[in-house]
C-alpha cells in the first residue's frame, strides 16, 4: 500500500497543507521532469490502517529533506536522484526506520492525472495514479550502490549526533584525512 501519514505536510500552490485537507481540483508542485509542474489532485484515499509504517527522519532523502520525520506505507516511493524507490526497501533501522502504526493510524493516497513526484515536507514522493498499473513517467526501481551509499552516510551522521548528545562532554570527533 502507497501513502502518508494524513497529518503529513504537502506542498501546493498556496504553501503546504495536510494530506488529510487536500481534495479533489487543488494544485500540487510536481517535480518530475517532462510533467506540467502544477497537477491536479484527482482523488484522495483514505486509508485507515494497521501494519508496519516507515519512518523518515529529517534530511535523509537529500538536502534537508524531509524537513520533519515522514511516515510512510509500506510501498510509498520516496525520490532520489531521479528515481522512485520503494521505501519499505531502504529500512535501515536507523535513517528509516520500520514501526507499527499506532492506533487510529490515517494514511493518505494522493491520485493525480500524471505520474509524478511532489514535495512533501521538502522530500520528493511519488503520487498514485487513478488507475492501478497505469504506465507512469516515473521508474521505479530496486536498491543501487546511489541510495544505499546515501543511506549509509545519513545513518552514520544520525549515529555521531545521537552519540554526541549522550556524550555531551566528550571532544568532537577528529575530521578525517
Amino acid at each position: 500500500m502507497k501513502g502518508m501519514a494524513a497529518d503529513t505536510r504537502v506542498m501546493t500552490t498556496r504553501g503546504d497543507r495536510l494530506a488529510a485537507k487536500l481534495g479533489p481540483g487543488m494544485l500540487l508542485l510536481a517535480v518530475t521532469p517532462g510533467v506540467a509542474p502544477f497537477q491536479p489532485v484527482l482523488g484522495i484515499r483514505h486509508i485507515p490502517y494497521r501494519g508496519p509504517i516507515f519512518r523518515v527522519l529529517p534530511g535523509v532523502l537529500g538536502t534537508m529533506a524531509p524537513k520533519d520525520d515522514l511516515l510512510l506505507l509500506p510501498d510509498q516511493g520516496v525520490v532520489f536522484e531521479g528515481k522512485a524507490y520503494r521505501v519499505g526497501d531502504l529500512a535501515d533501522g536507523i535513517a528509516i526506520r520500520r514501526e507499527e502504526a499506532p492506533a487510529n493510524f490515517s494514511a493518505i493516497e494522493i491520485l493525480l492525472e500524471a505520474h509524478a513526484a511532489i514535495l512533501v515536507q521538502g522530500a520528493q514522493l511519488e503520487a498514485g495514479l487513478p488507475q492501478q498499473g497505469a504506465p507512469g513517467t516515473l521508474k521505479r526501481v530496486a536498491m543501487d550502490d546511489a541510495i544505499t551509499g546515501h543511506l549509509a552516510l545519513a545513518a552514520a551522521e544520525i549515529a555521531l549526533e545521537a552519540a554526541a548528545e549522550a556524550n555531551p562532554s566528550d571532544p568532537p570527533p577528529k575530521p578525517l584525512g
